[in-house]
């Protein structure tokens, strides 16, 4: 049992804006995680966040792959608990904490971005692929929240405020 985490949104912002969102350390951390990426294959960088139940606050990756202004792809690696990946969705409740709770997994997955010129704008595609067995399916559904979450909410908040600046 394999799943994907694949989303698509339209942004009324240039491929170079939502291109530095997703590259520059300072935007990316504003909208995601705080990191240290370097859009160039090779580098190693971590995303950060306050440590949380049942997660380090520590993400680690690696580019594999940079197109500049098109495409970028890296390593997402972490080991957490099913309570982390609720946390970053958002959802609190009894219910779901009795779901998730003893999940612990290692996380070895692969981010992708792929940006398309459109009229107007810019079609944003993410693909967060890799996740194996049932605990993982079970934490991707969680994930794709969150994903939805940063990519339709947080994202476009901060493409609004460099177009502005």
């Amino acid at each position: 049992m394999t799943r994907t985490i694949k989303l698509k949104t339209v942004l009324p912002y240039t491929p170079e804006t939502v291109w530095k969102a997703l590259t520059k350390p300072e935007l990316l951390g504003s909208w995601f995680m705080e990191n240290n990426i370097e859009p160039t294959q090779g580098h190693y960088f971590t995303f950060r966040m306050k440590p949380q139940k049942g997660w380090d606050g520590i993400t680690h990756c690696k580019v594999i792959s940079v197109e500049p202004l098109k495409h970028i792809a890296y390593t997402y690696r972490g080991e957490a608990t099913g309570e982390k990946a609720l946390a970053c969705a958002g959802i609190h409740s009894d219910t779901a904490d009795k779901l998730t709770k003893g999940i612990f997994t290692k996380l070895d997955t692969v981010l992708s971005f792929t940006l398309e010129p459109t009229c107007g704008g810019t079609i944003l595609s993410m693909e967060h692929s890799g996740y194996k067995g049932l605990k993982l399916v079970i934490i991707s559904l969680i994930m794709q929240m969150g994903w939805k979450k940063q990519l339709r909410k947080k994202l476009p908040k901060v493409l609004e405020r460099i177009t502005n600046e």
